[in-house]
């Protein structure tokens, strides 16, 4: 990735967070999406982009966000991670073996990633999707048949209300 798009995708990122704090969480939506695509290593857009669909309780929208943002921040760090093996390719090849051996690669050969993000996220994911799949069903709200008479809402006001007390001055009779 270059640092050209690292930046602008910094850029995109104050800015939404301005939006943000303004109050246009459209805007900083939209902008965090841009920051988000323009670099997809950058977690702090994919965080900030996260919680703002929380706050908009759409489960579902969050849902495929979570998705995409994972599959595309691992793609990210996997191609950073090639991208420096092909730079540094005597140093990955003479570390490789000991590396295997002290348990630091997947079984692909990629080293392992120690990034706790992507672990963040899947957790989220997982409530999410099961809090989506054991919601409670509502029932539609059921209507008042028109011919049944009830009482005007002053009526049943007053005949809830308590009775209001008098008090009784001393030597006066009621």
């Amino acid at each position: 990735m270059s640092k050209r798009k690292q930046t602008r995708s910094k850029e995109q990122f104050d800015a939404a967070l301005e939006l943000e704090k303004s109050g246009d969480t459209g805007g900083a939506m939209q902008l965090y999406q841009k920051a988000a695509v323009t670099h997809p290593a950058n977690y702090h857009a994919w965080n900030r982009l996260m919680i703002l669909h929380r706050k908009t309780r759409s489960k579902e929208d969050e849902v495929k966000l979570i998705k995409l943002a994972i599959t595309s921040y691992q793609d990210a760090l996997h191609s950073k991670q090639e991208e420096w093996a092909k730079q540094n390719s005597e140093k990955a090849e003479s570390t490789r073996e000991l590396a295997r051996i002290l348990g630091l690669l997947e079984p692909t050969g990629v080293p392992k990633n120690d990034d706790t993000t992507i672990e963040k996220w899947q957790t989220r994911l997982y409530l999410l999707e099961y809090r989506i799949k054991n919601a409670r069903k509502t029932k539609p709200a059921k209507r008042k048949s028109k011919a049944v008479k009830t009482k005007p809402k002053t009526a049943l006001r007053k005949a809830t209300q308590k009775p209001k007390r008098t008090t009784v001055k001393p030597g006066t009779r009621k």
